[in-house]
């Protein structure tokens, strides 16, 4: 088990009430749900093919503003899909990203040992990409990887204005860009922008729909008619071709009609809630501007005696706080806040009283 991340730790499923995201379901929960869905009795899928899930493409599409749009199971292979083939387009190898943006942190360099594709990194530590960062970009690329927000980065996102300049960039340059677009629907509320607003500067785009959209896995990738075409034999290679994937469907489909309308009240709670833990716990507790629906959380006491706080919490309160706990500057430790259902069953004082008292459990442990 990463000694950072605690999602799968068997404290928290005895849980029964969580701080982030939205709160989980049981395989019978799971299964309860499908049930009731309008498209549950639509023919099952088969390798790609089958009615509800040309209905969540066909939704997806249109939410992106762009012609079409292509499921996968795992969003990772889309990724590598699109930037295969930007590459290939191009005859360029070299695609530019964050230093902590998720293809690099989180997926052990895959354009590069699976693509051969080398990276010129874009953008400094812990800041969004500025226009300064666009003048000093190489002619020679294949794509701009852009992920919307960049989440190892304090969930920050760029300024509209730059992310116009990006554009008109690319297109000058000959360049592809594409939105590493995980958390786009979460990151539409801080600019005041429609979804298609923002996807018209990017030639393809990933969205996930497993986090703010609650489906059980999956994401899409969308683009132009010829760019999907065109990613089909990468899909097959990279194991995308499923044999079915209705309850990933039938799953995004659910969140789509409910998650989806919320997500601007979760950006607007986590923005109450981060002003609250200010005043609290002074400004250092939210180091980045809360720009979506989730932020960074600075707490002041270190991680090693936080690791402990939160597990026996969670044994004595059935109540789950945070899923990951990195170290923090001056020892302090820095979590997560992201915002989802499970917000809904605490008021922005219980969790201060949450927090209040397993830094308290942790200073009894470091003593």
């Amino acid at each position: 088990m990463n000694s950072n991340v605690y999602i799968n730790h068997p404290l928290r499923f005895a849980c029964d009430k969580f701080l982030i995201r939205h709160k989980p379901k049981t395989q019978r929960q799971w299964l309860q749900e499908l049930l009731i869905m309008p498209d549950v009795d639509l023919e099952i899928d088969s390798f790609g093919t089958g009615p509800a899930l040309e209905l969540l493409e066909s939704k997806m599409a249109k939410l992106l503003g762009k012609p079409r749009a292509l499921f996968l199971h795992k969003g990772m292979i889309g990724q590598l899909c699109a930037l295969k083939y930007h590459a290939d387009t191009s005859g360029c190898n070299t695609i530019a990203i964050h230093p902590q943006s998720h293809i690099q942190v989180d997926e052990l360099q895959a354009y590069h040992e699976l693509l051969r594709l080398n990276a010129h990194f874009f953008g400094t530590l812990n800041k969004p990409f500025t226009l300064g960062d666009i003048h000093q970009l190489p002619s020679n690329l294949a794509a701009v990887c852009l992920e919307l927000p960049t989440r190892h980065a304090g969930f920050q996102l760029p300024q509209w204005q730059d992310l116009e300049t990006l554009n008109r960039h690319s297109k000058q340059n000959g360049y592809a860009l594409h939105f590493d677009g995980a958390r786009l629907f979460e990151s539409a509320p801080y600019w005041n922008k429609s979804y298609q607003a923002i996807t018209h500067l990017a030639d393809s785009v990933y969205v996930s729909l497993y986090k703010s959209l609650g489906a059980m896995a999956g994401g899409i990738i969308a683009g132009d008619e010829h760019f999907i075409e065109s990613l089909s034999p990468w899909k097959s290679r990279f194991g995308g071709d499923v044999n079915t994937v209705f309850p990933y469907v039938l799953s995004a489909l659910w969140g789509i009609e409910n998650y989806l309308p919320h997500i601007p009240d979760y950006c607007l709670r986590a923005k109450q809630l981060s002003q609250l833990l200010t005043e609290v716990f002074g400004q250092q507790a939210v180091p980045f501007e809360v720009q979506t629906n989730g932020f960074v959380l600075q707490l002041p006491i270190e991680k090693f005696f936080l690791d402990r706080a939160v597990l026996r919490y969670a044994d004595k309160h059935k109540t789950w706080l945070f899923d990951k706990i990195l170290d923090g500057p001056k020892r302090t430790s820095r979590v997560e806040i992201q915002v989802g259902n499970a917000l809904n069953e605490w008021s922005d004082q219980e969790v201060v009283e949450a927090l209040h008292c397993v830094i308290s459990m942790a200073g009894e442990i470091k003593k």
